[in-house]
């Protein structure tokens, strides 16, 4: 028998969420069922799992970037034009170490005694380098087909 509850209404209903009605109804309806009531019982499991889970203090900085993260989602996804190097090297998914080795190429500028990046000129500046990669990854590949195709019976 197939029935309709989905694990969305079950984990609603563990967590209390559900009116008394339809939470009745699927209480009711779990009583009956194997599936639900086999699922009912892995959530209420992994609900107590997670209640027994150690509590931890976050950090300062993380709980920065999760005030960042939650005003940028707020503000709908818009992003600052102009971007601190620390901003960059998250943008970019690296240390600010890495960073380091690429600062000579960052279309950067100062602004108040400190270097700043322009989101649109980092962005075109991404653009490029991926397409002079691609470029050289097709002369690199063209040259290895070359010299197999003419290396081929030479003595």
């Amino acid at each position: 028998m197939k029935c309709d509850v989905s694990d969305e209404l079950l984990a609603a209903l563990t967590a209390g969420d559900l009116p008394a009605e339809p939470a009745g109804r699927i209480e009711r309806h779990a009583r009956r069922c194997r599936r639900c009531r086999a699922r009912l019982a892995a959530i209420r499991a992994a609900d107590g799992a997670l209640a027994a889970l150690p509590r931890f203090a976050p950090s300062p900085a993380a709980l920065l970037a999760a005030r960042r993260a939650l005003a940028g989602a707020a503000r709908g996804g818009a992003e600052p034009e102009i971007m601190t190097l620390p901003e960059v090297a998250e943008f970019l998914r690296i240390d600010e170490a890495a960073l380091g080795e690429i600062a000579d190429e960052l279309p950067a500028f100062e602004l108040a005694g400190r270097v700043r990046v322009r989101r649109a000129r980092l962005l075109e500046w991404i653009a490029r380098r991926e397409s002079d990669f691609a470029r050289e990854a097709a002369a690199s590949w063209a040259a290895r087909a070359m010299a197999g195709a003419f290396g081929k019976g030479a003595a």
